[in-house]
């Protein structure tokens, strides 16, 4: 499957605010799909395609490839989306009435139209709705740091576009409703995330651990794909059963790369997620590492039904395969509603890209014995967590190396490394050390990070 990089899209957004839920007032733009006491709509839905390319679409209508889908305002109304809600982090839920402005979700159907043709048809061709074209989704607008606490909820209606698996920042839940022949729905709950930018930052090459970010914005933003069974094509992701496809139905990864994409195959995720290295550098020329996540969410009828656990809590980190650059790596595993949230240690960047697979419950091999990839061994030296302003202290001393491993350190914050010694600087502030090192497929990966108090 290509990888996909999530652009800003022009188009006309809302600036929203908050009121609470028991208060919210409709408009034109915003109405309920179920309200009756709106006088500024017909009592019955116009035709398709009257008020522009996806407007007013029912399951029975087919939506255009380059057009976002609009706000939903009737019940039978497909291929739009509802009113957002926002909780924030005292934990109060608040929905937004729409008024000239800020985030509000964005969706359409991602296909190959806009040829430059004179047809407009070709230009906008329709959806495909059998798995080609995949789903953008996320919220247009401003965010800030300020929002990284706040979970956005909404609800969007795919109608025959059955949306299996979403691939979207921060996600905390997702719950796939209705049928191909009512219309599909997927509704979220997400956070923003931060989520470093480099042009041409698509893999480890063009992505490496020197890699500097030249902006670093607050957003919101990924896809929702339909599976397949048994076809083959470049842009469909493809399982064996339609009992596996639905066993799957509902899952999700979480990631702020800015690359993002991902497969499934032979029981496996593969995710590609890739940013720079670093963020951009701040007032003093520093750039800090750039903070990253790859987190999975598998349903609770795809562990019980195809994986064949009784119970969700007999996956053990034990029972998950998984790999992280290449390496060994053990994942944490949390019970959650609805399934399992598979976090695959992922902290920073450039291209992690895990590989993760659930073993069968039947499977006697733990997974320390069925991945053969060796691993790095872990530091054995205990780290000193403060650090007096001025001092130094051995590479060494933080952890052991050998040659053959050609070790990299790096320091940010207030310290650097000079020579063989990581020198605190003169001002009270945070130290955060890392060493990489070769793994049996010659590729970086970080061995130890150690984070130290100057002061």
């Amino acid at each position: 499957m290509k990888k996909l990089r999530f652009l800003s899209l022009l188009t006309a957004i809302s600036i929203l605010y908050f009121t609470p839920l028991n208060s919210m007032s409709a408009s034109a733009d915003t109405v309920p799909a179920n309200s009756s006491t709106s006088t500024s709509l017909p009592a019955v839905m116009p035709a398709a395609h009257s008020s522009g390319p996806n407007s007013y679409l029912t399951i029975t209508d087919s939506p255009k490839q380059t057009s976002s889908w609009p706000s939903c305002v009737y019940d039978q109304q497909t291929y739009c989306h509802e009113a957002i809600s926002i909780t924030d982090g005292s934990g109060v839920e608040r929905a937004w009435k729409s008024v000239m402005g800020a985030p509000q979700p964005y969706s359409n159907c991602h296909g190959n139209g806009g040829n430059n043709s004179y047809d407009s048809q070709a230009n906008n061709p329709p959806c495909d709705l059998l798995g080609v074209d995949w789903m953008e989704i996320q919220l247009t607008g401003s965010l800030t740091k300020n929002d990284l606490v706040n979970t956005y909820h909404w609800k969007v209606r795919t109608g025959k576009i059955e949306p299996d698996v979403l691939m979207l920042g921060d996600t905390q839940k997702t719950i796939v409703g209705g049928n191909a022949n009512v219309g599909w729905t997927l509704e979220i709950w997400a956070k923003p995330a931060i989520k470093a930018y480099l042009d041409g930052c698509f893999s480890a090459t063009t992505c490496p651990d020197t890699s500097v970010a030249t902006s670093a914005p607050v957003s919101l933003a990924g896809y929702a794909k339909m599976l397949v069974v048994n076809q083959s094509g470049p842009t469909m992701s493809s399982v064996s059963s339609e009992s596996l496809r639905a066993a799957l139905r509902g899952a999700f990864i979480s990631t702020n790369g800015m690359s993002q994409s991902w497969k499934f195959s032979a029981d496996t995720f593969f995710v590609t997620a890739v940013s720079p290295h670093f963020l951009p550098p701040d007032t003093t020329g520093k750039s800090e590492l750039t903070p990253g996540y790859v987190k999975v969410f598998l349903p609770e009828p795809y562990i019980t039904l195809d994986r064949g656990y009784k119970d969700l809590s007999m996956v053990t980190p034990e029972r998950v395969k998984l790999s992280v650059s290449g390496a060994n790596a053990t994942a944490k595993v949390t019970k959650v509603d609805g399934g399992i949230l598979v976090d695959t240690g992922v902290e920073h960047f450039s291209a992690p890209n895990p590989e993760m697979m659930v073993l069968k419950a039947t499977d006697a091999a733990a997974v320390t014995a069925v991945v053969t990839t060796p691993t790095v061994a872990s530091p054995v030296v205990p780290v000193v967590a403060r650090f007096k302003k001025g001092a130094s202290k051995a590479l060494s001393t933080i952890a052991k190396t050998k040659a053959a491993q050609k070790p990299k350190w790096s320091a940010s914050g207030a310290c650097k490394i000079s020579g063989t010694k990581v020198v605190a600087a003169k001002k009270a502030g945070t130290c955060k050390v890392t060493l990489r090192v070769l793994n049996a497929k010659k590729k970086y990966v970080v061995q130890t990070t150690k984070t130290f108090t100057v002061s």
